[in-house]
């Protein structure tokens, strides 16, 4: 072997060295490239989630009940539409464990519930009937029909 052959040779692992460090960082560019397309995919899916779930609310009512104390021994339930749709058939039932310890006013609840429409930012009061052995709080579901038509149940706590 001659002198330029073994000199050509040498290059040629040079390069053949060169290019497998090259080879080794575009791998490493493009996992690091793949990791990041990853990410901002699922970046962009949580962002058209929380877009679909902004658009869900803004079709739908949503409805809050309260217990508040107006004046030294008076108590109401609230019901209010807090949203920015108008809420159908609004009603509320209160889980007790006796029917007996139901702390509103049979007459005045069925004169009241279910509001047929209850429009965003109103309510709806109804007197509580608290005595001294009354719970200070109490579980409720609440019913109301949305615009759409469709029927939303809701589980609350509300307590003074």
């Amino acid at each position: 072997m001659s002198k330029f052959e073994v000199i050509t040779i040498i290059i040629a692992c040079i390069s053949a060295f060169i290019s497998l460090l090259a080879i080794a960082g575009q791998r490493r560019l493009q996992r690091e490239a793949n990791d990041m397309q990853r990410a901002t995919s699922l970046l962009a899916q949580k962002q058209l989630e929380i877009l679909e779930r902004e658009d869900k609310e803004k079709v739908d009512a949503r409805i809050k009940l309260d217990l508040v104390k107006e004046g030294k021994n008076n108590y109401r339930f609230r019901l209010t539409n807090i949203s920015t749709q108008d809420a159908r058939d609004v009603n509320l039932k209160l889980l007790v464990e006796k029917p007996g310890d139901d702390p509103i006013i049979r007459t005045e609840y069925q004169e009241k519930l279910p509001a047929k429409v209850l429009s965003p930012g109103s309510s709806v009061s109804l007197i509580a009937a608290l005595h001294l052995g009354s719970p200070t709080a109490y579980n409720a579901v609440l019913t109301w029909v949305n615009p759409d038509g469709s029927e939303s149940n809701y589980e609350t706590y509300a307590s003074l």
